[in-house]
């Protein structure tokens, strides 16, 4: 059981890394989103903080099911 439970967060680490990485390039390539105004960074922010909220409340299985953006 502990097993599986370090294996687990190795592997959510790994991806955390992955996401973080991914994030990283993006920004660089567009810039820094120096054009955004802070509106639309504060918005953005809101956002990844209420998604992190319901994450937290319904849990990551549940979470897996919303929709992404195109």
């Amino acid at each position: 059981m502990t097993h599986d439970h370090r294996s687990t967060d190795l592997h959510r680490a790994e991806l955390d890394h992955e996401i973080e990485t991914i994030r990283t390039e993006r920004l660089l390539a567009t810039g820094g989103d120096a054009h955004d105004s802070i509106l639309d960074r504060t918005r953005r922010a809101a956002g990844r903080a209420l998604i992190g909220a319901g994450t937290a409340l319904v849990g990551r299985e549940a979470a897996s099911l919303r929709t992404h953006r195109a």
